[in-house]
């Protein structure tokens, strides 16, 4: 087999990857407005000697924003893998309108849709501005991708709060193509001014705008560097893949070290842990957290097959299918659901504050299945639709892997 074959066009475990990241920030969300707190006691004898007393999976859901960055740093690996083969074994380099079609038809249909029923639905009648000037700064920062850049569009927006990410993602799908010529030249001065500008960026948030950290902490400069670390982490994958012969030992120590860099997220975490400025700390752990989650998702690519399993399977396949959905619609339903008092409940206090635990798993339940039945329709009647139109007589069936196309 060639080396071009050999290395696969799909790589499974990433399914498994982005759902995780998907799955928590969709858990933080729910956990904001539900107040359910997951606890996991292990009732052993054994492991106390070993310092293990229970597994809390608290502060994994309410700092769950974290792994946002988890998904800047997949998309990064998954849309520079084509240009990453192509700079190592040789193949054709991916024609830019391609790419910008097939991002477009991936992304758009659905998150405009998003927009058109927050505005009409949502803004429109209920009068959320106060004059025609902010609201129309509002929709044209929305439509064209740069509500971050202003404070008064992402923070004060009165769209969906989610929809920053995706435009940070528009940002960088521009930028990838020629920032993937320049890799292709110039590797490590194209990875190191990558690395610089998100340093700079954030040195300078930390100390010019502090305290205003979550106004200005989260746009392009300061996620340079995870992008930089997910295409760096990308290129070696594909030179590990086709220069290195893999073994049983190379496999053991994939496994081996993806569950350690689990151990380490744990570790992490929980540095969020008391009264701290939590945008100030995720700002300033942003780089390092990204090269972990390189190295988990490295290492998870290269590790064993069974343990590949599960992240690789249907299950994860089938929620990728629906998750982008999935992430734009979630937070919405759940703060209009509860805002409408379904479940029902009485009084001025939020049943989450008093803790009522009834309400709290019916509310829990319910946001779950709704979630869900909104992002399968939405991709079914929407995305899908939609993404076959644009990509119609345009050869979109040679997609260079499903997988790629998913994030």
């Amino acid at each position: 087999m060639d080396e071009k074959n050999r290395i696969e066009n799909r790589i499974g475990v990433l399914d498994g990857i982005r759902a995780i990241a998907i799955g928590m920030v969709v858990w933080f969300h729910f956990w904001q407005q539900t107040w359910l707190t997951p606890y996991l006691r292990i009732p052993t004898e054994y492991t106390k000697y070993i310092g293990i007393t229970e597994i809390n999976l608290a502060g994994w859901v309410r700092y769950g924003f974290v792994f946002v960055d988890m998904m800047i740093l997949l998309s990064a690996f998954c849309n520079f893998y084509p240009y990453a083969r192509s700079i190592v074994l040789g193949e054709d380099w991916p024609d830019t309108k391609t790419f910008y079609r097939k991002r477009a038809a991936r992304i758009l249909p659905s998150y405009y849709f998003m927009l058109a029923i927050d505005l009409f639905f949502y803004i429109l009648p209920g009068h959320k501005y106060r004059n025609v000037g902010a609201l129309c700064k509002d929709i044209v920062t929305h439509v064209f991708c740069v509500a971050p850049n202003w404070s008064d569009t992402y923070i004060s927006t009165s769209f969906n709060g989610v929809l920053w990410t995706v435009q940070m993602e528009v940002i960088y799908y521009l930028l990838l193509p020629w920032i993937a010529k320049l890799f292709r030249k110039w590797a490590f001065a194209t990875y190191s001014v990558m690395l610089m500008i998100s340093v700079t960026s954030t040195a300078v948030i930390l100390n010019c705008f502090a305290g205003k950290e979550r106004n200005y902490g989260n746009n392009i400069l300061t996620f340079m560097g995870i992008y930089a670390n997910g295409m760096l982490c990308c290129i070696l994958y594909v030179m590990w893949k086709k220069y290195v012969t893999e073994n049983k030992y190379s496999r053991l120590a994939g496994t081996v070290i993806s569950v350690l860099c689990i151990f380490l997220m744990n570790g992490m975490i929980h540095k969020y842990d008391g009264d701290v400025n939590l945008q100030a700390v995720q700002l300033q752990s942003r780089l390092v957290q990204s090269f972990l989650f390189a190295l988990f998702l490295f290492s998870t690519a290269c590790a064993g097959e069974y343990y590949q399993k599960l992240y690789s399977n249907q299950v994860a396949s089938l929620f990728c299918k629906f998750s982008y959905n999935l992430y734009l619609w979630h937070q919405m339903i759940a703060v209009w659901l509860k805002k409408k008092r379904i479940p029902y409940w009485s009084g001025d206090t939020p049943p989450n504050m008093t803790g009522d635990r009834v309400w709290q798993w019916k509310y829990q339940i319910l946001i779950i299945v709704v979630s869900a039945a909104v992002a399968v329709a939405v991709t079914l009647i929407v995305e899908i639709p939609a993404a076959r139109y644009l990509l119609k007589d345009r050869d979109s069936h040679k997609e260079e892997g499903k997988q790629h196309d998913r994030i």
